[in-house]
């Protein structure tokens, strides 16, 4: 299983575009209150592939807008 890495600047960016707040995207994707306030912070390293589709499906946005698959991308 490949985990994702996420785009910490690029998420919190569509969020606030989005109008919603960390624990609004978290609710909205599906995920526990607190999952995109870690995201990022970065003490979420890695995302399951099904969360991080939840999250850029709520962004409306595609999963490798805001995720990469190598460290550091």
């Amino acid at each position: 299983m490949m985990y994702l890495f996420p785009k910490i600047t690029e998420i919190r960016e569509r969020r606030l575009a989005a109008d919603l707040s960390q624990h609004g995207l978290s609710l909205k994707a599906g995920l526990g209150g607190q999952a995109i306030n870690r995201i990022e912070r970065g003490e979420t390293t890695t995302v399951h592939p099904l969360r991080a589709r939840e999250i850029a499906k709520a962004l409306q946005c595609g999963v490798e807008d805001i995720f990469t698959e190598t460290k550091g991308a």
